[in-house]
């Protein structure tokens, strides 16, 4: 027969143990939510980025490639008719008479 001091022991060191147990399965369902939170988070993320790849948020346009709206030259520069980029040239001409103007007094 075991006495009294033993039978109370006993039951100290199997609540101890139980209480250790619920302790370690606790942490492990933590550290489980925890992870499992993680990867559903990244999860939403990765299917947000893709929603937006498929919408074309991240396309480029070949038109507006390497252009900043600030450095859009103006609609008056841009629709010259003369492709030349010397500013002399396009001077030249309107300086001089038209010849239509001149052959058409002399004709007459």
């Amino acid at each position: 027969m075991t006495s009294r001091k033993g039978k109370a022991r006993e039951r100290q060191l199997a609540r101890d143990k139980y209480e250790r147990q619920l302790a370690r399965r606790a942490a492990s369902a933590r550290r489980r939510r925890q992870v499992k939170a993680g990867v559903g988070v990244l999860v939403l993320v990765l299917a947000g980025f893709a929603v937006a790849w498929f919408l074309g948020a991240f396309d480029s346009d070949e038109k507006d490639k390497g252009k900043n709206p600030k450095d859009e030259p103006s609609t008056s520069v841009s629709d010259t008719s003369n492709p030349s980029d010397d500013p002399s040239k396009s001077d030249d001409k309107s300086d001089k008479p038209s010849d239509d103007k001149s052959s058409s007094d002399g004709e007459k």
